[in-house]
């Protein structure tokens, strides 16, 4: 069932193409309320989390993502993108990932053209390009994601 889940929302998040994601979405920021799209990413690798209020395994997974901003070869940009909750709540899920990268409320048509977010963490992993690498739902380990995002020097 978990795999059916993981290529439903493959096939949902690949039509998305880096374009998309970056650039024609906008974006309200946490901490700041600003609304922006996310061409700044352009260039870089990205791991987007989904995350919601109440939440244990975001927690766990934006642990891991901090461990591979710092133990990866190359340069990580992670980046929590909140859904299900007021600003409020989402604010307050956050101060509980300690999560000290960027940080956005997800826009409703990117979470339409998804088909939605059933259950957190969702991660999609972007190259250096904006390409679409993978999409998880779940915990991922940092073994994993430093497989798909750290290449050796």
């Amino acid at each position: 069932m978990r795999y059916i889940f993981l290529l439903t929302l493959l096939c949902c998040a690949l039509p998305l193409s880096a374009a998309q994601l970056t650039r024609d979405y906008q974006f309200q920021a946490l901490r700041s309320q600003q609304v922006t799209d996310l061409s700044h990413l352009e260039g870089h690798v990205s791991a987007l989390m989904f995350f919601e209020p109440e939440c244990p395994w975001c927690i766990k997974q934006a642990n891991v993502l901090k461990q591979l901003h710092q133990n990866c070869n190359q340069p990580i940009q992670p980046v929590a993108l909140g859904v299900n909750g007021d600003n409020l709540a989402l604010k307050r899920a956050l101060f509980r990932l300690n999560f000290p990268f960027e940080a956005y409320r997800a826009p409703p048509t990117l979470l339409k053209e998804m088909g939605g977010i059933p259950a957190t963490p969702i991660l999609l992993l972007l190259n250096a390009e904006g390409e679409l690498i993978k999409g998880y739902r779940g915990f991922i380990d940092e073994q994993e994601l430093k497989t798909q995002l750290c290449h050796p020097s």
